[in-house]
């Protein structure tokens, strides 16, 4: 099922529980206050009627007689309302409006319980002679004859909790009422919500034709960004994922492109050895084996070499953790291309701050490696008469970070992206054996990353490029 129904059939879920619960709060909350207001207008009656009906024991000094005086009350004082409209005469024309009016206000059951709580006057003539419950007598008006309590009256909803059927009429028509506004605005909100819904999933459709396309092996075309939520910073994400995939792609056919090249070289002098050998070009001797003994060395080397890259790459180099003293290993680096640098008169020297020995925490043998590439590096780029630096930059608590400069020609700021790139030249017209196979730089990119260190390309202030190292300190 698509998101886009499912959200729907969310938002109708949650729209359908969400207007069933407030429509039965509503309606019971409406029923609960209806309930106090009619009883609280019963309570007012009542209050009459105990006025009356203190005068009526007070005259008599019992409650003989009151059943029926409660039944013709409604009567007697429609006759006085009539007398007093009409005059005496004129009682028979008392049908109309005022009488009608007054009947229905006196209509309400009345219950008259004496001080021992037993039912002395109905009107509905159903509980004469029982006993009222003392709880519910508790809501009833007292009646008092000098200052001396003589009964209880109630009078409708204080005798019979149900209400009449025009309350009832009322209650239905109010809940009527909140049914079709709550299925009314439930239909607006869930067509809503279908729209905002179709509005939510359009960039999430586009992102997955995207990605199929992707996974197809095709070229996706940007996802429309539209707005700062999570699909738009999905979408951005996305569209940033497929400009690196392209880079990746393009980098490993330059990577295999390369690689064929390189391999390609000592194989193809290789054989061409073997076959003059065979043809009789080249003489079978000790001189002619030796030559294709170094090609299949650089072959084995540069194989070799591109092992180590991908094993370091995929995270299975193991390291001998331990502190390895870079001003130490840094001396034994540049000891071991001195005669290098002699030849080229490139003068090789360090710096170190007086602050103490800066140790990383890292494999001797593999930083030694770095150290060595990058001191390598340096000498083949600087012409002669340039100077070679090794240079501890900063120690701190938690890390100590070094640099190798040169006085060579530098490395443009564009080129700089690219350096740690396997078979990455900056000076593309060179061979490699004069310029290198771009693979020193990976290697030791890679060692660093390792390691939980960075290494990054800076201007020198000897005018050349200058490689950065930072690694984490060794704490003892």
């Amino acid at each position: 099922m698509r998101l886009k129904y499912k959200l729907s059939i969310l938002f109708l879920i949650v729209i359908a529980v969400g207007a069933t619960s407030t429509l039965f709060m509503v309606r019971r909350s409406t029923e609960s206050m209806f309930r106090s207001f009619v009883f609280a207008g019963d309570s007012e009656k009542a209050q009459i009627y105990a006025n009356l009906l203190a005068e009526y024991h007070g005259e008599r000094k019992s409650w003989d007689g009151v059943q029926d005086f409660l039944v013709i009350l409604p009567e007697l004082l429609t006759d006085t309302v009539g007398s007093h409209i009409h005059g005496v005469n004129g009682l028979a024309a008392i049908g109309g409006s005022p009488a009608a009016t007054l009947r229905m206000l006196m209509e309400d059951r009345v219950v008259v319980a004496d001080e021992r709580g037993v039912i002395i006057a109905d009107t509905a003539d159903q509980t004469l002679r029982t006993v009222h419950p003392e709880k519910h007598l508790a809501y009833g008006i007292p009646i008092t004859d000098d200052f001396r309590r003589v009964g209880t009256v109630l009078v409708g909803s204080m005798v019979d909790s149900s209400l009449s059927g025009v309350d009832e009429q009322f209650l239905r028509s109010v809940a009527g009422s909140l049914l079709w506004s709550t299925v009314v605005s439930g239909a607006i909100a869930l067509l809503l919500g279908i729209v905002f819904a179709a509005r939510i999933t359009k960039p999430l459709g586009n992102l997955a034709l995207a990605a199929n396309s992707v996974a197809g092996g095709g070229a996706a075309a940007p996802v429309p960004v539209a707005g700062r939520d999570e699909v738009a910073a999905l979408s951005t994400a996305f569209n940033e994922m497929t400009v690196e995939l392209k880079r990746l792609d393009a980098a490993k056919k330059r990577v295999i492109a390369d690689a064929a090249h390189e391999l390609r070289t000592p194989v193809t002098l290789i054989k061409g050895m073997i076959e003059g050998m065979i043809d009789g070009v080249f003489p079978r001797d000790d001189r002619t084996l030796q030559s294709v003994c170094e090609e299949t060395v650089r072959l084995a080397k540069l194989i070799d070499t591109l092992r180590e890259l991908e094993i370091i790459e995929s995270g299975e180099l193991s390291l001998s953790i331990e502190g390895v003293d870079l001003e130490e290993t840094a001396t034994k680096a540049l000891n071991l291309f001195a005669p290098q640098a002699s030849d080229k008169a490139i003068t090789l020297c360090r710096e170190a701050p007086s602050a103490g020995p800066a140790v990383a925490r890292g494999d001797y043998l593999r930083l030694g490696e770095v150290l060595y590439n990058l001191v390598s590096n340096a000498i083949k780029y600087t012409p002669p008469g340039g100077t070679v630096r090794f240079r501890i930059i900063a120690a701190t608590p938690e890390t100590v970070s070094f640099s190798v400069d040169d006085s060579g020609p530098g490395i443009p700021a564009e080129e700089r992206a690219h350096v740690f790139e396997r078979f990455y030249r900056v000076d593309k017209s060179r061979a490699s054996d004069t310029g290198g196979r771009g693979l020193g730089l990976a290697i030791a990119s890679e060692i660093i990353k390792a390691h939980g260190g960075s290494i990054e390309v800076a201007d020198s202030d000897l005018g050349g490029a200058s490689l950065r190292v930072t690694l984490p300190r060794y704490a003892v």
